[in-house]
């Protein structure tokens, strides 16, 4: 994520509660697992890397096409919601998703946020160009977890033992997706979080249905690394067993 080291906005983001967008003035919610997994996960993936990404999805429209490349990303993903259809539902359904408070108006320069108070319609905050950039930001540090490109957490190792732990980890969780993906086909991303958490730590699954992503994504990193530290303390704990060279992992 983009928050490393920013522990005020991990602290925030981990509570669950809304999050502020920097100059729009609006709050973004953030969905449970449950939330989203009635929204449909794939839309919801697809929808967050359509904004996300941004800059490449769009980079072939620009191609070709000099007049557009003074045009900005945010201004092409308006013309684009207004031409597809497809994407028009995509991100008309997530930012009900995530902006539920709101009545959202795309405009032809702008994205605008009302509240109704008093019977009165009023707007209260605005999407732009310059401030789109802080939205992309928080969707990825709220629903993108830290790790590879297959979006699974990375552990990060600290020595040699938790780097051969994690190893047989991820070759275990590789031929494990494989196995589901030939036998059952392609299975719910936050469905395999929640179970596995759901066994490993002998909890009712509906819980984990309850987190916000960042939420069940800091649970699932923190329960390996667990299982890490207390891998090496069962082996440091044997007879005859040296690990004197090597660094602990954290707790």
């Amino acid at each position: 994520m983009g928050i490393k080291g920013d522990k005020r906005k991990v602290g925030l983001i981990l509570s669950g509660q809304p999050l502020p967008i920097q100059d729009a003035n609006i709050y973004m919610t953030q969905p449970t697992i449950q939330n989203i997994v009635l929204f449909g996960e794939d839309d919801f993936f697809a929808a967050i890397n359509i904004i996300i990404n941004l800059n490449t999805f769009i980079e072939q429209i620009k191609q070709g096409n000099s007049e557009l490349t003074i045009i900005s990303d945010f201004q092409l993903l308006l013309m684009l919601m207004e031409q597809d259809s497809t994407i028009k539902t995509l991100i008309n359904s997530l930012f009900s998703l995530v902006f539920p408070n709101y009545e959202i108006e795309v405009a032809e320069q702008a994205i605008n946020f009302f509240i109704t108070q008093d019977e009165k319609r009023i707007m209260v905050g605005r999407l732009h160009p310059f401030n789109f950039e802080f939205f992309q930001t928080v969707l990825s540090d709220a629903f993108i977890p830290v790790g590879d490109e297959d979006r699974e957490p990375e552990y990060n190792p600290a020595n040699e033992l938790a780097n051969k732990i994690a190893e047989k980890i991820k070759e275990g969780r590789a031929k494990i997706h494989a196995m589901q993906a030939e036998q059952e086909g392609e299975k719910s991303l936050y469905g395999q979080y929640a179970s596995v958490l759901s066994i490993g730590m002998h909890m009712d699954v509906n819980i984990f249905y309850n987190y916000t992503p960042f939420q069940l994504y800091d649970a699932y990193r923190r329960f390996f690394s667990k299982e890490a530290s207390d891998y090496y303390r069962r082996i440091a704990s044997m007879p005859m067993m040296d690990v004197s060279k090597i660094e602990e992992p954290p707790d």
